[in-house]
């Protein structure tokens, strides 16, 4: 299965572009799933949902901004949750949607963590792992993904798996991540999806960012595990008209064979 994650830049900046831009990368990389955050109703309603080709679609509109989370799938959404609006949850940016793929039951939780507080990442991502440990009774494997603004150095990371405790918690049993993992056994350098230094949004600045991967794929540590067949970035490519890569970040697209 092609899993995918995608912030696609909620910037008024070249967007006549890269709405179209946005919609090719989403087509090309041809994933299963594709999770994506920074999207605005009119951008889901009116370009997503009616370009993109994918069947199936959830959509959660965060209550104080003018965007939210969306997934797309070409698989029936069999449920949804909207972490950001329900109680005990503490307003976390995640949206969670559960499929059937032939017999294998999955929780796929998209999330968009804040960019401006240590505190109030580590916090929603606690009630995040929460949240999919809950759901044991509705699926044998979980995935959370999307966009933690935050690097593999990190609170959030370490703890998803399994390196340090958050106020007591503990991620157990542990994720994997897939771009961390996969690229060890290939041997090669993890790719930034953040890159502020090639990425074209940053031109004629100075950087004072190292380039980070911000952008992740987890898959929870379960009895009959998995494989990871291919990780790639997308979304890389600079449009030769409007000068942008379609996004501020790249993509992250992972094929993950869930082993019964």
């Amino acid at each position: 299965m092609r899993i995918a994650t995608y912030n696609v830049w909620n910037e008024e900046k070249g967007m006549g572009d890269r709405r179209q831009l946005i919609i090719e990368e989403i087509q090309r990389v041809d994933a299963d799933l594709i999770a994506l955050q920074e999207i605005t109703p009119r951008f889901y309603q009116e370009f997503l949902v009616k370009l993109s080709r994918y069947p199936y679609s959830e959509y959660g509109k965060y209550t104080n901004e003018e965007e939210g989370l969306a997934v797309l799938s070409k698989y029936p959404i069999t449920g949804s949750t909207f972490l950001h609006t329900e109680e005990g949850y503490g307003g976390s940016c995640g949206l969670n949607v559960l499929l059937r793929v032939d017999g294998i039951r999955l929780s796929v939780t998209d999330v968009h963590l804040p960019w401006d507080s240590a505190r109030v990442k580590e916090e929603q991502i606690v009630a995040i792992e929460k949240f999919s440990h809950e759901q044991k009774g509705q699926a044998d494997y979980f995935v959370v993904l999307g966009d933690f603004n935050c690097g593999i150095n990190s609170s959030v990371h370490r703890f998803m798996t399994g390196g340090q405790t958050i106020g007591g918690n503990e991620a157990k049993p542990y994720w994997y991540e897939v771009s961390s993992v996969y690229t060890a056994i290939k041997g090669q350098p993890l790719f930034p999806t953040l890159d502020c230094i090639n990425n074209p949004r940053w031109k004629g600045r100075e950087a004072t960012y190292a380039p980070e991967n911000f952008d992740r794929i987890y898959v929870m540590d379960v009895r009959n595990g998995y494989r990871f067949d291919r990780v790639e970035l997308f979304g890389t490519r600079e449009d030769p008209v409007s000068g942008l890569c379609a996004s501020d970040h790249y993509g992250v697209m992972a094929d993950v064979t869930f082993l019964k």
